[in-house]
């Protein structure tokens, strides 16, 4: 069946939500189509699949779907991910005047990223990694009486802006050497082929908020919860390491991997001390987010695409879980500082599922985030290597304990106990139906290398199978563990890290005060243009008003009378004679 099917149970949520008249059933509408959505899937073949748009210069242009392991492992997580995050909706969008806008922009937002899980070809990914900005800063801004969401969304859509320019610079520069859209095809030209794929390096990196363009993700926490979710776990910033993997073999062959690998590696550093600073209980998550991306990008840059695929899955159900659980605590307590949320232990079901959400991020055996970290720091190539991920699980594990154990303060007041025990259901039925699939997906770590080893359109010969060395198991057990127990001692009687160290580790001010002086000096340039432009634009001006006018002067001549036109021919001749002489040319 054509894979571009998947898709019309939920063009057909937005149109029906669209017109018709009731506020009460976007919801509804909206969880069916992502239901059908989903069991649809299971109708889909491998195989490439082409749609005709135009011809153009004798080629043909058109939509181009590839179903393989990889793309079927992004439309899988997008497709569980959805219901879920539909359904938790039902409970935390309450505004009538909301739900129709809310639910019409969530089914775009999820039909972009099918398509471009789908994607065989350059234009079908441009088409959806540019529905995928714009429908994310609509979701971003979705608050709009908030300055601070408009602020937002714009920072993104800004961000994001310069990888949209960078990737339809790489796509000409990729046609124009191959005369191929296809994702498959890599320009011989070694020219060509590093300037096309250092162009998406830079799409790349904008898409999945790696270094220097890692501050947007955290400001994009300004829209609702359900949004934040979908946006960290299954879309948005996970098509940039999407997009990363199956370019791989370009990538490979300009020899840019060490690029990303260094790239990733700031980023990781910088969101993990963002978030061991970070008191805001939804942005400590987006910088973890930050973090889990560049740990994806890295293992792939260094050999590993199975561990950097496993993460990328796992990752998916166990963050949009803690999102989830950020909402409950926040529409609890109607607070979003840690050092004021308290009382998730009050609601037995949404603490025992946050704890699995907290123990799988941490890296505890047997949670899925264990076997994630163990698939990434056994790819480790050099000691060095591994010495630095070993750090970055002890540091992971001490920000989010904290996390928990914040919000897991005994509740201070009545109605805050009675917010958590009347939690609506949908809310914590979504919160245990990802909590299973965060505890399920352990599994699929001794499956996904056979399971990979069956792309042959993007990753053929790339993937491997994944292992367990004892070592690895005792070492991530150990540093979780400490973790635990440096949080706990740290923060029993503290609420945050103060002191000096605290202002090394807050950096969200001095990247976007750079980010400011960027823009500056972006600004100065584009004045110094301008007034150029206009010097440019009144010298060309100026040139032909006196044409015009020596125009108008000659036309005087121009009167027919052939005794004239030789009266000027002899003059012409006879100032040129002298000319020539006075240089000396003639004597």
């Amino acid at each position: 069946m054509l894979p571009f099917l998947l898709i019309l149970p939920l063009l057909l949520g937005v149109a029906l939500i669209a017109f018709l008249p009731s506020t009460s059933l976007p919801r509804y509408i909206a969880l069916a189509a992502a239901i059908a959505s989903l069991f649809m899937l299971f109708l889909i073949h491998y195989g490439a699949y082409n749609i005709g748009w135009f011809n153009i210069g004798g080629a043909s242009v058109g939509f181009s779907a590839s179903i393989t392991p990889v793309s079927l492992l992004l439309l899988a997580i997008v497709l569980l991910i959805a219901p879920a995050i539909f359904f938790y909706s039902f409970g935390y969008m309450k505004k009538p005047s909301e739900q129709r806008r809310y639910y019409i922009e969530m089914l775009i937002f999820e039909s972009a990223m099918l398509v471009f899980a789908m994607s065989g070809n350059y234009i079908t990914l441009f088409v959806a990694w540019e529905f995928l900005s714009f429908m994310s800063y609509m979701l971003i801004g979705f608050y709009k009486e908030k300055a601070s969401a408009a602020r937002s969304a714009r920072k993104a859509i800004s961000t994001v802006l310069i990888g949209d320019i960078a990737i339809i610079a790489a796509i000409a520069i990729i046609w124009t050497a191959t005369g191929s859209f296809s994702i498959g095809s890599i320009p011989s030209n070694p020219t060509y082929l590093l300037a096309s794929a250092l162009l998406l390096c830079v799409a790349i990196l904008t898409k999945s908020a790696q270094f220097p363009f890692q501050e947007w993700l955290p400001d994009a926490m300004e829209g609702p919860t359900p949004v934040s979710a979908f946006l960290h776990s299954s879309t948005m910033v996970k098509a940039g390491v999407f997009a990363f993997i199956i370019l791989y073999p370009l990538f490979s062959a300009a020899h840019i991997l060490y690029l990303f690998m260094i790239l990733s590696a700031i980023t990781v550093v910088i969101s993990t001390l963002g978030a061991a600073k970070e008191m805001q209980i939804k942005r400590v998550i987006a910088y973890s987010t930050t973090q889990e991306l560049g740990l994806m990008i890295f293992a792939a840059s260094i050999g590993s695409i199975t561990a950097a695929l496993y993460f990328f899955l796992v990752q998916s159900f166990y963050k949009s879980l803690l999102f989830f659980s950020s909402g409950t605590v926040m529409e609890a307590t109607g607070e979003d500082s840690l050092d004021k949320t308290t009382g998730l232990k009050e609601n037995r079901l949404i603490y025992i599922t946050t704890i699995i959400g907290v123990l799988s991020l941490a890296g505890f055996l047997p949670f899925s985030g264990f076997f994630g970290n163990i698939g990434i720091s056994s790819s480790a190539n050099s000691l060095v290597v591994y010495a630095f991920l070993s750090i970055i699980g002890f540091s992971t594990s001490f920000f989010i304990i904290r996390w928990v154990m914040l919000a897991s303060k005994k509740a201070d007041s009545q109605k805050t106990k009675l917010a958590y025990k009347k939690m609506p259901k949908s809310m914590v039925i979504s919160m245990i139906f990802l909590a299973l699939l965060a505890l399920l997906s352990s599994i699929a770590f001794f499956y996904i290398g056979g399971f990979l080893r069956g792309d042959t359109y993007f990753l053929e010969g790339y993937v491997s199978l994944l292992g367990i060395k004892l070592y690895d198991v005792v070492i991530e057990t150990v540093l979780a563990f400490l973790g635990l127990f440096a949080s706990y001692y740290a923060f029993s009687h503290k609420k945050s890290i103060s002191g000096w160290f605290a202002h090394i580790i807050h950096n969200s001010d001095i990247f976007n005060a750079l980010y400011i002086y960027f823009a500056d000096a972006l600004l100065a340039i584009a004045s110094g243009v301008a007034i150029f432009d206009r010097f440019l634009s009144v010298g060309f001006e100026d040139i032909g008003n006196g044409i015009s006018i020596s125009g108008r002067g000659l036309r005087r001549f121009a009167v027919g009378d052939i005794n004239a036109y030789v009266f000027v021919l002899i003059a012409a001749i006879a100032a040129a004679l002298w000319y020539a002489y006075a240089l000396g040319v003639i004597k």
